[in-house]
């Protein structure tokens, strides 16, 4: 939709002459307005003019008068009108007071699912993290221009950070915090203790500026919240976070991202062999004993690409169709 069409869809909106197909429409936009992280320029327009053009709707909006109509329409459809200008109200309202501060906007993941589900989410740096159920992390909307990039987690997750020398990465677990610079690691903040297991690379765990432990791989720190103190030991770190091999739900993914899970998984190389594609978001779920062939086999015929599968070099390739 242009944003010509948009603004006459808003007046029809305004004035009460919207049938049920353009409310819906209206709704639809509105939505994508509110999950989207970037403005797409070709779907709302120009990013510099949304400002102006979101208040001048609403100015007309409120200095005129408020159409009255009859009630064979139906008091749900009532509802609707008003639900929609309020939309649009308070997504102005947030545009011209969080323009300045997006980076500061903060999104949070919660994975309620029960039993053995888990969430596969993205990072605006590119890291990843598969949530255990029942957890929950919170996380702001962009890390640029941040001397570190931290989240807050609750619950059980696992991470492997993208590797970024001038800004480290922080997990922040109550008082409990984990510092890296780009490594993989399991976090567990249940039951009354923090514990926190390294697959690769290196990892600070403090609480308060002291510190609790320094892990290389297979090293695990466990604090314990009541009595004020930490034990380390040496483990079998992927034993440790077995859990993420089960039922996993990709939110909103690319391909690159989801080919360093999959190499993890199952043990191949992954080649991604377009930019473009690389950089395609997709939502799906890897189950816990589904082949890779299947899965492989799914996300390309949802995302219009093929791939190629050498089982004796362990290679992935994946491209667009011709």
């Amino acid at each position: 939709m242009t944003k010509e069409a948009f603004f006459q869809l808003t007046d029809k909106v305004k004035d009460g002459t919207a049938s049920d197909a353009e409310l819906k429409l209206y709704d639809q936009y509105f939505n994508y307005f509110q999950v989207l992280e970037r403005w797409d320029e070709e779907t709302m327009g120009v990013e510099e003019v949304r400002g102006q053009l979101l208040y001048t709707s609403i100015d007309r909006a409120i200095s005129a008068p408020v159409p009255v109509r009859k009630l064979s329409i139906g008091w749900k459809k009532l509802v609707t009108v008003a639900a929609a200008i309020l939309l649009l109200a308070g997504s102005a309202v947030l545009f011209f007071y969080h323009q300045k501060q997006s980076a500061e906007q903060t999104i949070f993941s919660s994975n309620g699912a029960s039993g053995r589900t888990n969430d596969l989410i993205q990072l605006p740096d590119g890291s990843t993290v598969i949530l255990s159920a029942g957890s929950q992390l919170r996380y702001g909307s962009s890390f640029e221009g941040k001397a570190v990039r931290e989240v807050f987690l609750t619950g059980k997750a696992f991470f492997d950070v993208k590797h970024l020398s001038n800004q480290p990465f922080i997990v922040r677990t109550g008082k409990v915090n984990t510092q890296v610079l780009g490594t993989a690691f399991d976090v567990d903040s249940r039951n009354e203790q923090v514990t926190v297991t390294v697959i690769r690379g290196k990892v600070v765990v403090k609480k308060e500026g002291k510190t609790l432990g320094t892990l290389t791989p297979n090293r695990q720190v466990v604090y314990n919240i009541a009595a004020d103190q930490a034990t380390l030991h040496d483990t079998d770190a992927e034993k440790a976070v077995a859990w993420r091999e089960q039922d996993l739900v990709f939110k909103d993914i690319t391909f690159d991202n989801a080919a360093i899970l999959l190499q993890d998984r199952f043990d191949v190389k992954v080649i991604i062999g377009d930019k473009r594609l690389g950089q395609q978001h997709f939502t799906t779920t890897l189950f816990e004993n589904q082949s890779l062939e299947d899965f492989l086999t799914l996300i390309c015929d949802f995302n219009n690409a093929v791939y190629q599968y050498d089982k004796i070099t362990k290679h992935v390739t994946i491209k667009p169709k011709n």
